[in-house]
């Protein structure tokens, strides 16, 4: 029996992380101006929310984590060392920003976005440790399966909007809402799980509730907006989750099991966890380090039209080479070669064994 990766894995995996993290390094900023605040351009431009359609591609994140479990022989669950590292680099980088004068507010505001990617992670991992008994749940009941947490979402939806003093209810959403794509993953592998279906449902189930719930259209965080789609997560988001997975499984089907990726999108899959760990960090170091000079054109000044994305476009370079410094920073060390690939942490949701 031979390992080999798969194509489509790697290539949805890899479009899913890169497309993620430059919707994230375009919407939300930081602000210098009367202190230091995190600010968002669908604040100033809120015409522009349906854009978040196509940046938000989490789902498709746990579409393609789903399907690396789904077989016998599932990788390894993702390691905790990755995670560790992250939390103890930025304990000690807040101890030097109060020391530094950084107010308790100032801190807050630079910790939310940096450590919004533990909140797609975290339920991650539980997925992933409960893998063996969701794969045979699916082999048992097949797509249906997902519908006991999408049913949850629903349930606590009702809940918390009717009762705003039960809010706090939406946070079980953060599992039952990244279940639904991660048990489709699941069912595709298996065979069993429609794209067209799944598309066609999710993108009229989401539309509704926009238009006729009253959800919001915006499918990534708002800074200061009232109702989010994101944290908590809601059912708006996950009739967009089911719609996305279904156009995910539609382009994985063409790409087809057995070609080769290409070199970029393997390099990329097989980061996907530091990605999605350290991506909101290159941003926040590099306007901490401008932070003396006042607004910064695209990068701490404030987002107000549409003219703001030029100069933001032009700091992406830096951002993403300062993304690279911070994953070659954080990588264990190699020890001897029987020992490699003990403590890296692959790809959270790459399919890279497969049975033939």
């Amino acid at each position: 029996m031979s390992v080999r990766r798969e194509r489509r894995i790697d290539v949805l995996l890899a479009a899913s992380v890169a497309v993620g993290i430059l919707g994230q390094w375009l919407v939300t900023s930081y602000v210098v101006a009367d202190g230091l605040r995190v600010a968002g351009l669908l604040v100033a431009l809120p015409e522009w929310a349906p854009a978040t359609w196509l940046l938000q591609t989490v789902p498709v994140f746990f579409l393609a984590g789903g399907y690396a479990r789904g077989g016998e022989r599932a990788p390894n669950p993702p390691r905790l060392r990755p995670v560790l590292v992250f939390l103890l680099a930025w304990g000690a980088a807040l101890a030097v920003l109060s020391v530094n004068g950084f107010s308790l507010a100032a801190i807050g505001e630079i910790v939310g976005p940096v450590l919004a990617p533990l909140e797609f992670l975290a339920p991650y991992l539980l997925l992933t440790a409960i893998a063996p008994w969701l794969r045979r749940a699916v082999a048992r009941h097949g797509w249906v399966a997902a519908l006991v947490p999408a049913v949850c979402v629903a349930l606590v939806d009702v809940v918390r909007f009717t009762w705003p003093t039960l809010g706090w209810l939406g946070h079980l959403n953060t599992i039952a809402v990244w279940a639904v794509p991660f048990l489709l993953g699941l069912a595709w592998r298996q065979g069993r799980v429609s794209g067209a279906w799944l598309l066609g449902g999710g993108g009229l189930l989401a539309a509704a509730l926009i238009v006729l719930g009253g959800y919001p259209v915006a499918m990534l965080e708002v800074p200061g907006a009232p109702v989010s789609n994101v944290a908590p997560p809601s059912a708006a988001l996950l009739a967009f989750a089911c719609a996305q997975c279904g156009l995910a499984v539609l382009a994985g089907d063409r790409l087809g099991r057995r070609a080769a990726a290409p070199r970029i999108a393997t390099v990329i899959s097989d980061a996907a966890c530091p990605l999605y760990l350290w991506h909101q960090t290159a941003p926040a170091l590099i306007s901490l380090a401008t932070v003396r000079l006042g607004p910064v054109a695209g990068l701490t000044s404030p987002p107000t039209d549409a003219s703001w994305l030029l100069p933001r476009l032009a700091w992406l370079p830096l951002f993403a080479a300062t993304l690279v410094g911070l994953l070659a920073l954080a990588r264990p060390r190699r020890g001897r070669p029987r020992d490699r690939g003990k403590g890296d942490c692959r790809a959270v949701a790459t399919c890279d064994a497969v049975e033939e």
